[in-house]
């Protein structure tokens, strides 16, 4: 009975919301700018971190993307592990420093930008040990059937403020903001409900909702501090209980994330390449595809996800045939993965042949990729050419393939040395088939083969397959790493 009448007059004691606002208010009238200084230099030294790197990913694999492709693949070096590994835990003490040097500059009025970085700077360690603490206890809180976590939650929403405004530090603080709103518990979740509330309204307007809650956001510290110092005022002296219990649920709130994340590492280590395979290929289903740059309008987009995908060709016109291959159809999660085709394009025009040969992925993830391994070559495929329109004169389309007469091919192969990206070449090369055997011709001149971002484009005169115009040419072509069957095409017929 005398616990209730406690809580009734300390309840009574508390300020309304609307009061909370006012008094928010005035406060950021006169510190608003200054916090949102604070942050804005937080950022801004985030955002040179992440410059640095982006500089030093370019320098040592080429970009990130190509980097995000070895890391998935395990081909990156040591040196290079530890070099993301330094830059993450630099970004984490940053985003430390961040938040400790805003709590500061909040919660006392005094500071200016630069002294509540140094003040955020030196209390650093110290704040992140409170975090530590407050997250530990909460997922212990959660593992007792959630609602003690969601009450533990509110409870321990202030445990920051004690630190900078009291000088309490560690399970001190934790404990100050605990005992703060014990007993106000519903009045607390009410008001902090209602200024979050606020918060997501205001970011969900449209063209200006982000710039309204990075606006608000000092606001919404400033009101939390308020709440705080009105709940500590109107509380009951700290209770000196012992503190076991909330060092053990603090144990525990640490040792099981750590020990299910061990668990997860063991179990779902060996099938890292496969789920990173099945969530890129999603990712690249999901969303539209457009070759950056020029606009080729002879060469076919790859198709919309959604749209049906064949490995058989579709007929642009009478002198240009395409085929399309769906994402994600390799064997290999190495650098056979980056070599997966979208469409290859036959197209005849001005007595000559144009192939182009477009890939899923850039083709400097693929010499990445093939430079961490010893095997310097690597062939994404091989088109075959029928000139005569006879099965029963030139070679098979490989030594397994079922289907024969063809008289010319191009190897397309990539070659990438060891360590050396940047030198990574694409070779055509050019060969004739007679009686089954290949003959190799020599590769293709440079002014005949063009590279870009996701493309090889050849272009080769009639005259160098024996071709003439109003002719036929059947055409066809392997792609290597391919899943299903032989990775052999359909075959189809050119108008020359």
């Amino acid at each position: 009975m005398e616990v209730s009448k406690r809580n009734a007059t300390t309840n009574n004691n508390l300020m309304g919301f609307r009061d909370l606002f006012l008094e928010a208010w005035e406060q950021y009238k006169r510190r608003g700018l200054t916090i949102v200084g604070v942050m804005l230099a937080s950022g801004l030294i985030m955002l040179i971190i992440l410059f640095l790197l982006g500089l030093v990913t370019k320098m040592l694999f080429g970009g990130v993307e190509q980097a995000v492709a070895q890391a998935q693949h395990g081909h990156l070096t040591g040196l290079a592990a530890i070099v993301f590994a330094l830059f993450f835990c630099l970004a984490m003490v940053f985003v430390l420093w961040s938040q400790s040097a805003t709590t500061a500059a909040v919660v006392d009025e005094g500071l200016g930008v630069i002294d509540a970085l140094k003040v955020g700077w030196q209390r650093l360690w110290a704040m992140g040990w409170i975090l530590l603490l407050v997250s530990s206890i909460v997922i212990a809180g959660f593992l007792l059937f959630i609602v003690p976590g969601i009450f533990l939650s509110v409870t321990m929403a202030f445990a920051l403020y004690p630190l900078y405004d009291e000088g309490l530090r560690g399970m001190d603080a934790v404990l100050a903001s605990h005992y703060s709103v014990k007993g106000r518990w519903w009045t607390t979740f009410g008001k902090l409900l209602l200024i979050w509330l606020i918060a997501v309204v205001l970011e969900l307007i449209p063209y200006i909702g982000q710039i309204l809650y990075l606006l608000f956001t000092p606001f919404l510290f400033l009101f939390m501090v308020a709440l705080y110092r009105n709940l500590k005022e109107t509380a009951h002296p700290l209770p000196s209980a012992a503190t076991g219990r909330w060092w053990l649920m603090a144990g525990v709130g640490m040792i099981v994330p750590l020990l299910g994340l061990v668990g997860a590492v063991v179990t779902l280590g060996p099938r890292l390449p496969m789920i990173f395979h099945q969530i890129e290929q999603q990712y690249q289903q999901a969303i539209p595809r457009s070759r950056p740059g020029r606009p080729h309008p002879s060469h076919p987009a790859v198709p919309r996800s959604g749209e049906r995908v064949s490995r058989g060709p579709v007929k642009v016109g009478n002198q240009h045939q395409v085929w399309h291959d769906p994402t994600g159809d390799t064997v290999d999660f190495g650098v056979g993965h980056w070599l997966d085709i979208a469409t290859v394009s036959v197209r005849a025009a001005a007595n000559t042949l144009h192939l182009d040969l477009q890939m899923h992925f850039p083709l400097a993830a693929a010499f990445n990729a093939a430079s961490t391994t010893s095997q310097p070559l690597y062939r994404p495929a091989v088109v075959y050419f029928d000139t005569d329109v006879d099965r029963r004169t030139g070679g098979r389309a490989g030594k397994k393939a079922v289907r024969s007469g063809y008289d010319y091919g191009l190897d397309i192969t990539l070659e990438a040395p060891r360590n050396a990206p940047r030198k990574g070449r694409i070779h055509v090369g050019l060969f004739r088939l007679e009686n089954g055997v290949r003959k190799f011709l020599g590769p293709l001149p440079d002014n005949q083969v063009h590279i870009g971002a996701r493309d090889i484009q050849v272009a080769i005169p009639y005259e160098t397959l024996g071709l003439r115009a109003g002719k036929k040419l059947r055409v066809s072509f392997v792609e290597f790493y391919q899943k299903q069957g032989s990775g052999l095409s359909k075959d189809k017929l050119l108008d020359l």
